[in-house]
């Protein structure tokens, strides 16, 4: 088990993602609800599919917690031409919470950073860039 490569990285993953958690609990904000709303963000709106893709999750899992964004304010959902889909979108809410958890944001990334050392954390972002297709 300890040379096993997914229970290695789930221990990384729950360690770092505690750090970022610890860090966005005074904004009652987890880390993965800050990454959806950076990505709807620079996307200027995109498709549940289009998000479950972009950040490798299962539908249901995006379907959750974009219910649960809009009902805290921060994403809405918008009609588009496809009567089968709503094009998900940020709000001035959800901008202004982005901008008000940045400095709690880049303190648990220098936190991440020193926790894992350089050559980790520049690994790590070249599987995921490797991963996204970048």
């Amino acid at each position: 088990m300890d040379e096993c490569t997914a229970y290695r990285l789930r221990i990384i993953n729950r360690a770092i993602s505690k750090l970022y958690d610890d860090a966005l609990r005074p904004f009652e904000l987890r880390i993965a609800q800050l990454n959806t709303l950076v990505v709807v963000m620079q996307t200027q709106g995109l498709t549940p599919n289009e998000l479950s893709q972009r950040m490798h999750m299962d539908a249901s899992t995006v379907s959750r917690n974009v219910e649960r964004m809009c009902n805290s304010g921060w994403l809405k959902l918008a009609d588009i031409d496809d009567a089968r889909s709503h094009e998900i979108q940020i709000t001035e809410k959800g901008m202004k919470l982005i901008a008000d958890v940045a400095p709690a944001w880049e303190a648990a990334q220098r936190d991440a950073e020193e926790l894992l050392g350089t050559s980790i954390g520049k690994a790590i972002a070249r599987g995921a860039n490797r991963l996204a297709g970048e």
